[in-house]
Protein backbone atom coordinates (compact mmCIF):
# COMPACT_ATOMS: atom_id res chain seq x y z
CA UNK A 1 0.00 0.00 0.00
CA UNK A 2 2.10 2.38 0.90
CA UNK A 3 4.97 4.27 -1.47
CA UNK A 4 8.41 4.01 0.41
CA UNK A 5 9.75 6.77 -2.32
CA UNK A 6 11.08 10.19 0.21
CA UNK A 7 9.74 11.96 -2.67
CA UNK A 8 8.42 12.29 -6.39
CA UNK A 9 9.65 14.17 -9.07
CA UNK A 10 7.64 13.81 -12.70
CA UNK A 11 7.09 16.35 -16.18
CA UNK A 12 8.75 18.92 -17.68
CA UNK A 13 8.69 22.69 -17.83
CA UNK A 14 9.62 25.42 -14.97
CA UNK A 15 10.09 23.21 -11.81
CA UNK A 16 6.55 23.20 -9.49
CA UNK A 17 7.40 22.06 -5.89
CA UNK A 18 4.96 20.55 -4.04
CA UNK A 19 4.96 21.13 -0.04
CA UNK A 20 2.45 19.33 2.27
CA UNK A 21 1.52 20.00 5.79
CA UNK A 22 2.65 18.88 9.12
CA UNK A 23 2.04 15.04 9.77
CA UNK A 24 1.55 14.12 5.80
CA UNK A 25 3.80 13.32 3.46
CA UNK A 26 4.54 13.77 -0.85
CA UNK A 27 1.57 11.40 -1.26
CA UNK A 28 -1.08 13.84 0.10
CA UNK A 29 -0.20 15.45 -3.70
CA UNK A 30 -0.61 12.59 -5.50
CA UNK A 31 -4.10 13.26 -7.15
CA UNK A 32 -2.90 16.63 -8.22
CA UNK A 33 0.60 15.84 -9.74
CA UNK A 34 -0.49 14.64 -13.08
CA UNK A 35 -2.20 17.52 -13.64
CA UNK A 36 0.55 19.77 -12.46
CA UNK A 37 3.28 17.63 -14.53
CA UNK A 38 1.66 17.89 -17.80
CA UNK A 39 2.67 21.91 -17.61
CA UNK A 40 5.88 21.44 -14.69
CA UNK A 41 8.79 19.68 -14.01
CA UNK A 42 7.21 18.53 -10.24
CA UNK A 43 8.88 17.94 -7.27
CA UNK A 44 7.21 16.72 -4.26
CA UNK A 45 9.38 15.94 -1.38
CA UNK A 46 8.85 14.69 1.99
CA UNK A 47 9.64 16.98 4.20
CA UNK A 48 12.17 16.19 7.03
CA UNK A 49 10.94 14.50 10.07
CA UNK A 50 8.05 13.02 8.16
CA UNK A 51 6.76 9.96 7.28
CA UNK A 52 9.51 7.66 5.08
CA UNK A 53 11.51 11.03 4.34
CA UNK A 54 15.41 10.75 4.62
CA UNK A 55 16.36 10.17 8.19
CA UNK A 56 17.58 13.21 10.33
CA UNK A 57 19.34 13.18 13.62
CA UNK A 58 17.44 12.14 16.97
CA UNK A 59 18.10 15.65 18.52
CA UNK A 60 17.15 17.92 15.84
CA UNK A 61 15.99 21.25 16.94
CA UNK A 62 12.89 21.67 15.66
CA UNK A 63 11.30 24.68 14.25
CA UNK A 64 9.48 26.13 10.89
CA UNK A 65 12.70 27.90 10.06
CA UNK A 66 14.63 24.30 10.57
CA UNK A 67 12.04 22.64 8.20
CA UNK A 68 12.65 25.01 5.65
CA UNK A 69 16.60 25.07 5.93
CA UNK A 70 16.35 21.19 5.06
CA UNK A 71 13.78 21.79 2.62
CA UNK A 72 16.06 24.09 0.88
CA UNK A 73 19.07 21.38 1.04
CA UNK A 74 16.64 18.75 -0.55
CA UNK A 75 15.91 21.73 -3.75
CA UNK A 76 20.01 21.75 -3.67
CA UNK A 77 20.38 18.38 -4.00
CA UNK A 78 17.74 18.00 -6.51
CA UNK A 79 19.33 20.63 -9.04
CA UNK A 80 16.83 23.11 -8.20
CA UNK A 81 17.38 26.84 -7.43
CA UNK A 82 14.07 28.76 -7.75
CA UNK A 83 10.75 27.45 -8.44
CA UNK A 84 7.42 27.94 -8.18
CA UNK A 85 6.25 26.42 -4.34
CA UNK A 86 2.62 25.17 -3.77
CA UNK A 87 1.74 24.11 -0.16
CA UNK A 88 -0.48 23.29 1.92
CA UNK A 89 -1.09 24.30 5.38
CA UNK A 90 2.31 24.04 7.62
CA UNK A 91 2.98 23.67 3.58
CA UNK A 92 1.39 26.74 2.90
CA UNK A 93 4.07 28.76 5.98
CA UNK A 94 7.26 26.87 4.57
CA UNK A 95 6.26 27.80 0.83
CA UNK A 96 6.01 31.76 2.36
CA UNK A 97 9.19 31.33 4.19
CA UNK A 98 11.21 30.23 0.88
CA UNK A 99 9.53 33.08 -0.69
CA UNK A 100 11.10 35.24 1.93
CA UNK A 101 14.43 34.15 1.34
CA UNK A 102 14.44 34.38 -2.77
CA UNK A 103 14.12 30.77 -4.03
CA UNK A 104 10.34 30.62 -4.95
CA UNK A 105 9.37 32.47 -8.97
CA UNK A 106 5.61 32.51 -7.22
CA UNK A 107 3.87 30.93 -3.81
CA UNK A 108 -0.13 29.43 -4.06
CA UNK A 109 -0.55 28.92 -0.30
CA UNK A 110 -3.38 26.42 0.11
CA UNK A 111 -4.92 27.43 3.66
CA UNK A 112 -1.50 27.89 4.95
CA UNK A 113 -0.62 27.86 8.70
CA UNK A 114 1.20 30.12 10.51
CA UNK A 115 -2.09 32.71 10.87
CA UNK A 116 -3.22 33.21 14.65
CA UNK A 117 -4.00 36.62 17.10
CA UNK A 118 -4.81 35.09 20.84
CA UNK A 119 -2.92 32.02 22.03
CA UNK A 120 -6.05 30.28 22.47
CA UNK A 121 -6.26 29.97 19.00
CA UNK A 122 -2.88 28.63 18.22
CA UNK A 123 -3.83 25.79 21.47
CA UNK A 124 -7.01 24.64 19.60
CA UNK A 125 -5.22 23.89 16.15
CA UNK A 126 -2.01 22.26 18.70
CA UNK A 127 -4.97 20.04 20.25
CA UNK A 128 -6.94 18.52 16.86
CA UNK A 129 -3.41 17.65 15.53
CA UNK A 130 -2.54 15.67 19.21
CA UNK A 131 -6.07 14.29 18.58
CA UNK A 132 -5.72 13.03 15.35
CA UNK A 133 -2.66 11.50 16.28
CA UNK A 134 -4.41 9.75 18.81
CA UNK A 135 -6.69 8.34 16.84
CA UNK A 136 -4.29 6.79 14.51
CA UNK A 137 -3.76 4.54 17.08
CA UNK A 138 -7.42 3.25 17.10
CA UNK A 139 -7.40 -0.49 16.54
CA UNK A 140 -10.55 -0.77 14.52
CA UNK A 141 -9.15 2.41 12.00
CA UNK A 142 -8.35 -0.04 9.42
CA UNK A 143 -12.43 -1.40 9.33
CA UNK A 144 -13.62 1.62 10.14
CA UNK A 145 -11.75 3.37 7.18
CA UNK A 146 -13.83 0.53 4.93
CA UNK A 147 -16.89 2.38 4.81
CA UNK A 148 -17.22 5.48 2.43
CA UNK A 149 -19.63 6.86 5.12
CA UNK A 150 -17.84 6.28 7.95
CA UNK A 151 -14.51 7.54 6.41
CA UNK A 152 -15.74 10.86 5.22
CA UNK A 153 -17.17 11.14 8.91
CA UNK A 154 -13.62 10.52 10.14
CA UNK A 155 -11.42 12.64 7.90
CA UNK A 156 -14.36 15.72 8.10
CA UNK A 157 -11.73 17.88 10.11
CA UNK A 158 -9.60 18.12 7.08
CA UNK A 159 -11.47 16.72 3.88
CA UNK A 160 -15.27 17.83 2.65
CA UNK A 161 -15.40 14.83 0.56
CA UNK A 162 -13.20 12.35 2.57
CA UNK A 163 -14.82 9.33 0.72
CA UNK A 164 -13.37 10.76 -2.15
CA UNK A 165 -9.95 8.87 -1.11
CA UNK A 166 -9.64 5.02 -1.12
CA UNK A 167 -9.42 2.87 2.38
CA UNK A 168 -5.69 2.44 1.51
CA UNK A 169 -5.06 6.19 0.67
CA UNK A 170 -7.16 6.97 4.06
CA UNK A 171 -4.89 4.30 5.92
CA UNK A 172 -1.85 6.17 4.35
CA UNK A 173 -2.25 9.40 5.38
CA UNK A 174 -2.66 8.22 9.45
CA UNK A 175 0.18 5.85 8.74
CA UNK A 176 1.67 9.35 8.01
CA UNK A 177 0.88 10.80 10.97
CA UNK A 178 2.34 7.86 13.12
CA UNK A 179 5.30 8.39 11.18
CA UNK A 180 5.80 11.98 11.58
CA UNK A 181 9.23 12.00 14.47
CA UNK A 182 9.25 15.82 13.86
CA UNK A 183 5.65 16.53 15.16
CA UNK A 184 6.21 17.22 19.16
CA UNK A 185 9.13 19.14 18.32
CA UNK A 186 7.53 21.13 15.76
CA UNK A 187 4.32 22.00 18.30
CA UNK A 188 6.55 23.15 20.42
CA UNK A 189 8.36 25.36 18.51
CA UNK A 190 5.33 27.05 16.76
CA UNK A 191 4.04 27.39 20.35
CA UNK A 192 7.27 28.70 21.03
CA UNK A 193 8.16 31.18 17.99
CA UNK A 194 4.62 32.59 17.22
CA UNK A 195 3.39 32.98 13.57
CA UNK A 196 4.26 33.89 10.41
CA UNK A 197 6.32 36.72 10.89
CA UNK A 198 5.61 39.88 8.40
CA UNK A 199 6.45 39.23 4.63
CA UNK A 200 6.06 42.90 3.13
CA UNK A 201 8.46 43.28 0.77
CA UNK A 202 7.22 41.49 -2.15
CA UNK A 203 9.60 38.87 -3.66
CA UNK A 204 7.58 36.98 -5.94
CA UNK A 205 3.76 36.64 -6.78
CA UNK A 206 1.70 35.30 -3.89
CA UNK A 207 -1.94 33.42 -4.19
CA UNK A 208 -3.33 32.51 -0.88
CA UNK A 209 -6.34 30.15 -1.76
CA UNK A 210 -8.73 29.38 1.37
CA UNK A 211 -10.62 26.01 1.35
CA UNK A 212 -14.57 27.56 2.09
CA UNK A 213 -14.84 24.59 4.43
CA UNK A 214 -11.65 24.17 6.22
CA UNK A 215 -12.95 23.44 9.29
CA UNK A 216 -9.22 22.76 10.97
CA UNK A 217 -8.13 26.87 10.55
CA UNK A 218 -10.79 28.51 9.06
CA UNK A 219 -10.48 31.47 6.97
CA UNK A 220 -12.45 33.70 9.37
CA UNK A 221 -10.38 33.04 12.33
CA UNK A 222 -6.96 32.44 11.12
CA UNK A 223 -6.67 33.69 7.14
CA UNK A 224 -7.63 37.44 7.98
CA UNK A 225 -4.05 37.74 10.95
CA UNK A 226 -2.56 35.31 7.78
CA UNK A 227 -3.07 37.75 4.94
CA UNK A 228 -2.40 40.38 6.93
CA UNK A 229 1.45 39.34 7.46
CA UNK A 230 1.30 39.21 3.59
CA UNK A 231 -0.37 41.92 2.66
CA UNK A 232 0.21 41.65 -1.35
CA UNK A 233 -1.21 38.74 -1.53
CA UNK A 234 -4.31 37.53 -4.27
CA UNK A 235 -6.90 36.29 -1.75
CA UNK A 236 -9.25 33.29 -3.10
CA UNK A 237 -11.75 31.07 -1.49
CA UNK A 238 -11.85 27.60 -3.04
CA UNK A 239 -15.36 26.41 -3.28
CA UNK A 240 -16.67 23.04 -1.84
CA UNK A 241 -13.31 22.17 -0.33
CA UNK A 242 -12.04 21.43 3.02
CA UNK A 243 -8.53 22.26 4.81
CA UNK A 244 -6.36 19.61 2.55
CA UNK A 245 -8.40 19.93 -0.86
CA UNK A 246 -6.29 17.70 -3.17
CA UNK A 247 -8.86 14.67 -3.03
CA UNK A 248 -12.03 16.96 -2.44
CA UNK A 249 -11.13 18.67 -5.68
CA UNK A 250 -7.77 17.75 -7.68
CA UNK A 251 -8.71 20.38 -10.96
CA UNK A 252 -9.74 22.75 -8.87
CA UNK A 253 -6.19 22.47 -6.64
CA UNK A 254 -4.59 22.22 -10.50
CA UNK A 255 -6.26 24.97 -11.74
CA UNK A 256 -5.88 27.54 -8.80
CA UNK A 257 -2.12 26.52 -9.20
CA UNK A 258 -1.57 26.38 -12.91
CA UNK A 259 -3.58 29.77 -12.96
CA UNK A 260 -1.14 31.49 -11.11
CA UNK A 261 2.26 30.09 -12.45
CA UNK A 262 1.31 30.07 -16.29
CA UNK A 263 0.84 33.78 -15.70
CA UNK A 264 4.15 34.07 -14.16
CA UNK A 265 5.67 32.19 -16.87
CA UNK A 266 4.28 34.17 -19.60
CA UNK A 267 5.34 37.55 -17.70
CA UNK A 268 9.15 35.93 -17.24
CA UNK A 269 9.04 35.44 -21.33
CA UNK A 270 7.17 38.26 -21.83
CA UNK A 271 7.72 40.99 -19.68
CA UNK A 272 4.87 43.80 -19.92
CA UNK A 273 4.88 46.96 -18.28
CA UNK A 274 3.53 46.41 -14.88
CA UNK A 275 1.71 49.84 -14.66
CA UNK A 276 -0.50 48.99 -17.91
CA UNK A 277 -1.12 44.93 -16.11
CA UNK A 278 -2.52 46.42 -13.14
CA UNK A 279 -4.49 48.53 -15.13
CA UNK A 280 -5.76 45.33 -17.62
CA UNK A 281 -6.24 43.59 -14.14
CA UNK A 282 -8.62 46.10 -12.59
CA UNK A 283 -10.82 46.35 -15.77
CA UNK A 284 -10.87 42.58 -16.01
CA UNK A 285 -11.64 42.03 -12.52
CA UNK A 286 -14.58 45.09 -13.64
CA UNK A 287 -15.59 43.23 -16.16
CA UNK A 288 -15.52 39.87 -14.98
CA UNK A 289 -18.06 41.48 -11.39
CA UNK A 290 -20.44 42.42 -14.24
CA UNK A 291 -20.73 39.41 -16.33
CA UNK A 292 -21.15 36.91 -12.79
CA UNK A 293 -23.80 39.47 -11.95
CA UNK A 294 -25.71 39.15 -15.24
CA UNK A 295 -25.31 35.15 -15.19
CA UNK A 296 -25.90 34.69 -11.54
CA UNK A 297 -26.89 37.01 -9.67
CA UNK A 298 -25.33 37.32 -6.18
CA UNK A 299 -23.68 34.47 -4.90
CA UNK A 300 -22.65 36.08 -1.66
CA UNK A 301 -25.14 33.59 0.15
CA UNK A 302 -23.26 30.79 -0.85
CA UNK A 303 -20.04 31.43 -0.05
CA UNK A 304 -19.33 30.34 3.74
CA UNK A 305 -16.64 32.72 4.20
CA UNK A 306 -16.74 36.77 4.92
CA UNK A 307 -14.50 38.30 2.40
CA UNK A 308 -11.49 40.24 4.36
CA UNK A 309 -12.62 43.77 3.80
CA UNK A 310 -8.62 44.59 4.74
CA UNK A 311 -7.76 42.60 1.53
CA UNK A 312 -10.50 43.83 -0.98
CA UNK A 313 -13.39 46.40 -1.01
CA UNK A 314 -16.17 45.34 -3.56
CA UNK A 315 -17.99 42.37 -4.46
CA UNK A 316 -16.21 38.94 -4.45
CA UNK A 317 -16.24 37.39 -8.23
CA UNK A 318 -17.33 33.81 -9.14
CA UNK A 319 -14.03 32.24 -11.00
CA UNK A 320 -13.69 28.42 -12.10
CA UNK A 321 -14.83 27.20 -8.54
CA UNK A 322 -12.97 30.19 -6.26
CA UNK A 323 -14.08 33.88 -5.30
CA UNK A 324 -11.89 36.56 -4.26
CA UNK A 325 -12.04 37.37 -0.68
Amino acid sequence: MADPDPEHRSGEGTPLVLVHGITSSWRAWRPVIPLLAERHDVFAPSLAGHHQAAPVAADTAWSVLRLTDALEAQLDAAGIGTAHVAGNSLGGWVALELARRGRARSVVALSPAGGWREPKELRRVLRMVRVGRAFAHHPLLAVMLARPRVRRAILRGVSERGQRMSPSDARQFFDDILGCSALDGLLAAIERDGPLPPLSEPTCRVRIAWGQHDRTIPFARYGHPLAECVPHAELLSMIGVGHVPMYDDPALVADTILGLTGQVDLDTRHPVDTRHARAVGRLRGVLGRVTQAARSGDHRGDQGIRPGEAARNGAPTQRAGSVDL
